[in-house]
């Protein structure tokens, strides 16, 4: 399909978010998760402050605070995971929440899934099967926290989705990334020694991660996915794993058996599929 500007700039968005995934990685060898994510949201909000005004009311913060625990609970657990699996598995394995939100949605809020998602998710199962085999590299703690973070991801999209149309969607985003920052800090203070030490790989992940793949791409993506069709954004978004295993494989040296390759290419075609009818917001 023939790319607006728009779209262009939705893509270059997602391959922001595939390239966190090795970052991450890689940041994680210098500092403990949860010191990571705080200073990573509190760059966030520091450059959201000088684009967005936050209108200060109780339901704003309330669901700010709600859609936060779930953006916290993601993070978490998929930057703790990434200490314990390839970052290319991860990036296939959070795709998941592709799957996993039209399934909550409709436990939730009666909305069933389409035939197409139904579709995208028997190929999405065996995509992860292959993945997780002995030959695809087994099942571990990393990747069951991983798909943890699916799971609270897919929350997360579903409580923005609802929380944006009857609140101030600025405001619901921005409190979020506040409310995410302080869980951050406080189970950092409460869990964590803070003998990390400054590198460039850490310095380069903060800011890739809380300038790039946080404060600017969720400006960007109100402002220009909009000017696209739900279908074309979402198959646009699902190139994020794709993004990560390349990213992983130049910056890290990662390699995926063969059966894991195979695995990996399942779960993206079930993403492509499960997007002809719904748009899900992908996490990086």
């Amino acid at each position: 399909m023939k790319l607006t500007k728009a779209e262009i700039i939705l893509l270059l968005m997602t391959a922001i978010w595939g390239l966190t995934f090795p970052l991450i990685k890689g940041a994680v060898a210098y500092v403990p998760p949860f010191a990571f994510l705080s200073m990573r949201f509190l760059l966030a909000i520091l450059v959201l402050s000088f684009f967005i005004k936050p209108e200060f009311n109780i339901k704003n913060i309330k669901w700010g605070l709600i859609i936060g625990f779930f953006l916290f609970s993601g993070m978490a657990c998929q930057t703790i995971g990434l200490m314990y699996t390839k970052a290319s598995r991860s990036g296939f394995i959070t795709g998941f929440l592709v799957f996993l939100v039209p399934l909550f949605d409709y436990l939730i809020f009666k909305k069933k899934p389409s035939l197409f998602a139904i579709l995208g998710v028997f190929f999405a199962l065996i995509g992860l099967y292959l993945l997780s085999s002995p030959e695809g590299g087994g099942f571990n703690i990393g990747d069951f926290l991983t798909l943890l973070s699916a799971a609270f991801f897919a929350f997360q999209v579903i409580f923005i989705e609802h929380s944006t149309i009857r609140y101030n969607g600025d405001t619901v985003v921005y409190f979020q990334i506040v409310s995410t920052f302080v869980f951050s800090l406080i189970a950092s203070i409460s869990l964590e020694k803070w003998n990390f030490r400054f590198d460039i790989p850490l310095l380069v992940a903060i800011v890739v991660t809380g300038v790039f793949a946080t404060a600017l791409a969720l400006l960007m993506q109100g402002k220009y996915q909009k000017e696209t069709t739900t279908v074309r954004a979402g198959i646009i978004y699902s190139m994020e794993p794709v993004f990560a295993l390349f990213f992983s494989f130049l910056i890290l040296s990662e390699k995926l058996p063969e059966k894991g390759i195979i695995g990996g290419f399942l779960v993206f075609l079930g993403m492509l599929i499960s997007n002809f009818k719904r748009k899900e917001i992908s996490q990086g």
